[in-house]
């Protein structure tokens, strides 16, 4: 996996940090480098919470339908066979 990150940086934050990179200060480097990433990895940690409780929201939804499904079909819905659900019977007209 690649994953590419642009770094907004003020103009004198970038002109810091050439001159660090001129200088080979790479404790500096590492440094600025760090503080300019860390809005970045906070806001992606965020969007994957989101996506997380999307998830779980999902999955109560899907339940409440299922049980809705279940409380209002007739206790006597045939079941389809293990054959009818195969994908030999799903296609079997269209052969």
């Amino acid at each position: 996996m690649t994953l590419t990150v642009t770094l907004n940086l003020s103009p004198e934050a970038e002109a810091e940090l050439r001159e660090s990179i001129a200088q080979r200060d790479s404790e500096r480097i590492r440094q600025m480098l760090t503080d300019a990433l860390t809005p970045t990895v906070e806001a992606l940690l965020r969007e994957q919470d989101a996506q997380t409780d999307n998830s779980t929201e999902w999955e109560e939804l899907a339940e409440q339908l299922i049980e809705t499904f279940s409380a209002a079909a007739p206790a006597d819905l045939p079941v389809l066979s293990d054959y009818a659900t195969s994908r030999a019977g799903i296609y079997e007209e269209h052969a």
